[in-house]
């Protein structure tokens, strides 16, 4: 049996950007399973890693790469902003005793530490560009929608004609980095 590599995130979009990534990585995708976790605070539970446990100590999984946004503090005093993220990420990985198996990447505006996956991407455009979407948002916003998560990425891809995600951006470089881990045998 070949092992491959986990990659845990939180939902659906994640894994839809992370296949991107990994695409545009040329990494070989027959040994990275993506995996969504559905939402943060499963994260932090010993529960959702018993099935994982027992692939790794059948060696299905050589590799775990979480990936999780950072958030913001005033909406989660727990799991919220990047050093709680942080702090209960090396918890989690220390209780399961994956240290030596186990990263992390922490998403979130690179400035700011703050937000999500969402932030990340809008943090890689040009200063037109991020003017526009934040025009936006700040409109959007206004109308007590539930979250800009969606509407950074589907915006962005709805007005501009080249594609949404400047992958060669310095931003992106740590996730790049572990995205190779990933990749590598």
């Amino acid at each position: 049996m070949v092992s491959k590599t986990l990659i845990l995130c939180e939902g659906g979009n994640d894994i839809g950007f992370i296949n991107k990534f990994c695409r545009y990585l040329e990494l070989d995708m027959k040994k990275i399973v993506i995996q969504k976790v559905s939402g943060k605070s499963n994260f932090f539970k010993k529960s959702t890693y018993i099935t994982i446990q027992q692939q790794l100590n059948r060696g299905l999984y050589s590799k775990i790469l979480f990936i999780i946004d950072a958030d913001f503090i005033e909406n989660d005093k727990n799991y919220g902003g990047y050093q709680n993220s942080l702090n209960e990420l090396e918890k989690i990985i220390s209780t399961l005793n994956f240290r030596d198996k186990a990263k992390y990447f922490i998403a979130c505006d690179p400035i700011t530490k703050t937000g999500n996956l969402e932030h990340l991407v809008l943090s890689t455009l040009d200063s037109q560009q991020k003017e526009c979407i934040t025009k936006l948002l700040d409109c959007v916003l206004d109308m007590e929608v539930h979250s800009d998560k969606k509407i950074v990425l589907s915006s962005y891809e709805a007005i501009f004609k080249e594609s949404p995600y400047n992958l060669t951006h310095s931003n992106f470089d740590g996730l790049k980095g572990l995205l190779e881990w990933v990749g590598e045998n």
